[in-house]
């Protein structure tokens, strides 16, 4: 079997190119295993960015609208109260 110094390198490099297979092997599981947590991650995060839009970013953008629709009402009132007082004040002098 070891009749020649080329023979044991064929064995040998047959060995190694075997353990960097079973090498390669493991990192592509671990590989996966790393990946699948990380979908799980993003799905999480996915999940929680969904909720934060649903209870919180929507409802801020629901009262900024009402408060910009309500906005000239307010002015409108504010702007008929002062000449309301301005009147009052003119009817005292």
């Amino acid at each position: 079997m070891f009749e020649n110094p080329l023979n044991l390198l064929y064995i040998v490099l047959a060995a190694i190119i075997l353990l960097i297979g079973i090498l390669l092997a493991i990192a592509i599981v671990y590989l996966i295993m790393i990946l699948r947590d990380a979908s799980k991650a993003s799905y999480y995060v996915r999940d929680t960015a969904e909720k934060v839009n649903e209870f919180v970013y929507k409802p801020l953008m629901m009262a900024t609208t009402i408060v910009e629709n309500l906005k000239p009402i307010l002015e409108t009132l504010q702007e008929k109260g002062e000449g309301i007082l301005k009147k009052k004040k003119k009817k005292k002098k």
